[in-house]
């Protein structure tokens, strides 16, 4: 074939074309219509649901993707302190993030995926698993389909959905720390400064594995894990939080009380115009909101309203001054 359909047989078969011709007509819609993909759909009744399914995987991380109802997590609201808020209002929508999001099939043999700033992709994996990287990410996929599943994390962050296969443990591998999938969805971030590894379960279980013991953490909880030090308890997130944590998966940032500091970390790992503060004490302002990662001028601009404060352009990006 003249586009790289199956003339040889592969190690991952059925699945293993299923996803390349998913991740082909994700990325290009006309290749629906590929000749060569009307002749490998024809070869095999079974090769129609085969593709269904891929296309249903790499989907559950599309923008605006929901989950099913069932998989969210029922969750007790917690009490809430009350705070002065500083609420800011949406700014625009978020429908240009599709634009910035870039899709990638996994080959055999594994793959070294490193994301620049404000680099999202998507991967759909052999074994029927996805993964979302975030910006300034690094990790190399190892994925088979019946053999082995391990990703390493260097740096960064990714969400997971996993495909449990009980004989074959898809496996998260962040420094000293292991994170084993039950079945589930999950998000790792890695802070090599800070030396720690960060999870967050939406849905099933995993086991996270350490040199100081192991920690199971199920739906709707999440731990940070230290090089050093004891091992930390399980912490319950509630519904509305974890939306809020997966915003990035859909190029939005969505603030309840993060610091500024912590919200122009966010925006600085996806954009290339940075932002600076001159006035050090605004970084401990709570911020409420939303914003647009791929529009840090707008959330300057606006925070800056917000805080009493103003920016201004200098060659290296926008400084946020009071």
């Amino acid at each position: 074939m003249s586009k790289g359909g199956p003339e040889q047989p592969v190690e991952d078969g059925t699945a293993h074309w299923a996803a390349h011709w998913a991740a082909r007509i994700d990325a290009e819609p006309r290749s629906a219509h590929d000749p060569d993909l009307a002749t490998w759909l024809a070869a095999d009744p079974r090769h129609a649901g085969a593709l269904l399914r891929a296309r249903a995987t790499l989907a559950m991380f599309a923008p605006g993707a929901k989950a099913e109802p069932e998989a969210q997590p029922q969750l007790p609201q917690p009490a809430k302190t009350q705070r002065p808020r500083r609420t800011i209002a949406l700014l625009g929508g978020v429908g240009a993030v599709a634009a910035a999001l870039a899709l990638a099939l996994l080959p055999r043999g594994g793959l070294a995926v490193t994301t620049g700033v404000g680099e999202v992709r998507r991967l759909g994996l052999a074994d029927g698993s996805a993964l979302a990287v975030d910006a300034r990410s690094s990790l190399h996929v190892d994925v088979a389909r019946g053999g082995r599943r391990e990703v390493a994390m260097e740096a960064g962050r990714a969400l997971f959905r996993v495909t449990h296969d009980a004989a074959h443990p898809f496996q998260v591998v962040a420094g000293a720390v292991t994170i084993t999938d039950v079945g589930t969805v999950f998000e790792v971030t890695r802070d090599e400064e800070a030396g720690t590894v960060d999870v967050i379960v939406s849905e099933g279980a995993v086991r996270v594995a350490t040199p100081q013991g192991a920690r199971l953490l199920v739906a709707g909880q999440r731990a940070r894990f230290a090089a050093r030090g004891p091992l930390p308890a399980a912490r319950a997130v509630d519904s509305a939080t974890l939306a809020r944590t997966l915003g990035w998966t859909e190029g939005r940032l969505d603030l309840d009380g993060e610091t500024l500091g912590e919200a122009m970390a966010e925006m600085n790992r996806h954009n290339q115009l940075q932002i600076a503060l001159a006035t050090p004490a605004l970084a401990g302002e709570p911020l409420y909101g939303a914003f647009r990662l791929n529009d840090p001028t707008a959330f300057a601009q606006a925070v800056a309203a917000s805080v009493g404060a103003r920016t201004r352009q200098t060659a290296d990006g926008l400084v946020i001054e009071r």
